[in-house]
């Protein structure tokens, strides 16, 4: 797995360098006609703001376990400013500098003057350890109060709704911003003062809360969390509530889940007017609505089980009976992408159409594919470490997550097609949702199906998830 990993970054980091050396060549052959740096300053802001985003997802925060050395004599200045120096070590940090910094000096330079291209320079370093630390500021807020999170995606949500109605436009003010700086360099000081103010809140906010006795209460609530409202529904409710607990308290489904609530805004992307006004290219609304409303089950239902592997042995020996367990992950699977299809609603501000589609692609979802995830679940036989990250982490991923995806994708395909070929793409939308209609109706049925492939495999399974 590690030669593997080394190989992954070995080629991202080729293909930036490429990218970086060739973006003169890149942007002439996109904008024929066109001046590349103007292309290239508009483009900057862009960057950056698709940075935070991915930055917010993958990027993993440093841990350290800081008992032993509060006790010693090591200040807690050093323990914050070792944390956020070895943060520093990432891809993410590294890859602007090579797309950006080969084209500002063979082409800014030569264009405008010394001066210019330094400034350009340090303004982009300075723009990805502002976002290096803005990010790590936020994700650790998340994490004491969810409404950062609420916050940070309701923020991205208005810029990218102003970017698509065209209230705001951040290639302009990137455009704007960047000529501007180039007959002012000594501008470059506001991102360097950007950086700094970040790193500064960052630093501030570890110091605040390297104390033992701020662990040890934050510990503490986290213990006595507990969804009341859930107990009425009796066992089925408290086993989504182990579910729910399981997902904010660890790294890689709680990452999952993050990617869950993003996809929801990339609507802006797969909704565009020249797409809606098309019939035939509802496919491609399809498509974008399927993953939308239903990418907690694929993310999430491609290791049902496996997520409670460390405790596996302990729900299968309680008084539950394997038909409750497969239906609390169904009731799980149908809430999330309920509450995923009244979240995206909004979008049929942008047309009638979208509703449409992404009401069938809701039933395709929670009536066929939930049934999938599970059935593939009772051949998953590797457990999980809860801890580690959801980026570059390919632990417990075998043939059962692989065949999941193309069987969800090859059947919706199959289903489609004919009916859109022969009368035209709404027959085929329609009988992807009448589709997983008929399923969603049937899944007590589906229940007492998986219930028996579940039981076959029990034992197999268990000994599987003890295997570390």
């Amino acid at each position: 797995m590690q030669i593997f990993m080394a190989f992954i970054v070995f080629y991202f980091i080729s293909a930036a360098i490429f990218a970086g050396l060739s973006l003169d060549i890149i942007i002439r052959k996109l904008f024929p006609g066109q001046d590349s740096i103007k292309i290239f300053c508009g483009f900057i802001l862009y960057y950056f703001f698709i940075d935070l985003l991915f930055r917010f997802l993958w990027q993993e925060l440093p841990t350290l376990s800081v008992q032993p050395y509060i006790v010693q004599n090591i200040h807690r200045s050093q323990l914050s400013r070792f944390l956020n120096i070895r943060s520093l070590f990432t891809f993410l940090n590294l890859l602007p500098l090579i797309l950006f910094i080969p084209f500002t000096l063979s082409n800014v330079s030569n264009t405008y003057n010394s001066p210019a291209s330094a400034a350009l320079i340090i303004c982009i370093i300075s723009l990805t350890l502002f976002n290096h630390f803005l990010i790590l500021f936020i994700k650790r807020k998340t994490i004491i109060n969810g409404w950062w999170l609420v916050g940070f995606f309701l923020l991205i949500a208005l810029l990218l709704g102003g970017e698509y109605f065209k209230i705001i436009s951040l290639t302009n003010v990137s455009l704007a911003a960047f000529t501007y700086l180039f007959s002012k360099p000594w501008l470059c000081v506001v991102p360097v003062i950007m950086a700094f103010a970040a790193f500064y809140n960052n630093n501030n906010f570890l110091l605040k809360n390297l104390y033992i006795e701020e662990l040890s209460t934050s510990s503490k609530e986290k213990q006595s969390t507990d969804y009341k409202w859930l107990q009425r529904f009796g066992i089925t409710g408290e086993l989504i509530s182990l579910d729910l607990k399981l997902i904010l308290r660890n790294k890689r489904p709680r990452s999952a889940a993050l990617l869950s609530v993003a996809l929801l805004f990339y609507g802006f992307i797969f909704y565009k007017p020249e797409i809606l006004k098309n019939d035939a290219a509802l496919g491609s609304i399809l498509l974008g609505g399927t993953l939308i409303t239903g990418i907690f089950i694929i993310n999430y239902g491609q290791f049902l089980f496996a997520w409670q592997s460390n405790y596996f042995d302990g729900l299968m020996s309680a008084n539950i009976s394997i038909k409750q367990y497969i239906k609390s992950k169904f009731i799980l699977f149908l809430s999330v992408s309920t509450v995923s299809l009244l979240a995206v609603s909004f979008y049929g501000f942008l047309s009638w159409k979208i509703v449409v589609v992404q009401l069938a692609a809701y039933f395709y979802n929670t009536g066929f594919n939930s049934v999938i995830c599970v059935y593939f679940a009772t051949r998953s036989y590797k457990g999980l470490d809860l801890t580690r990250s959801a980026s570059f982490n390919y632990q417990g991923t075998g043939a059962s997550q692989w065949l999941s995806g193309l069987v969800f994708m090859l059947i919706g395909t199959v289903i489609y097609l004919p009916f859109a070929l022969l009368f035209n793409a709404w027959a085929g939308i329609l009988a992807i949702g009448l589709f997983g209609l008929i399923n969603l109706l049937l899944q007590d049925w589906w229940t007492d199906q998986l219930t028996k492939q579940f039981i076959k495999r029990k034992y197999r399974i268990l000994e599987g998830f003890r295997e570390k």
